[in-house]
């Protein structure tokens, strides 16, 4: 299923804002492109760039999906913990 998930997460990004041939030139400043843009790099790029590409992606793709399991955990918690009573 997380395969699922990631293939929708990277449909969700919209357009990049580099051309295609652009997606060659990229190499050093890829940890700071966009999603959209690593897609491109990833599509358009030689192997080694579509790989690193696919490793960035892949880590900001975990990053979210930690970051989201640790908020729907936290709200769990806090709904049942000291946050209980603030409306009363």
């Amino acid at each position: 299923m997380i395969s699922a998930d990631f293939a929708y997460w990277l449909s969700i990004h919209g357009e990049p804002s580099i051309l295609p041939n652009q997606a060659k030139s990229v190499e050093h400043v890829m940890e700071r492109l966009s999603e959209a843009d690593l897609i491109s790099v990833l599509y358009n790029g030689s192997d080694e760039l579509a790989l690193k590409a696919l490793k960035i992606l892949k880590f900001k793709f975990n990053d979210e999906l930690e970051g989201l399991e640790e908020m729907v955990q936290h709200q769990s918690m806090g709904r049942e913990g000291e946050y209980a009573n603030d409306w009363n």
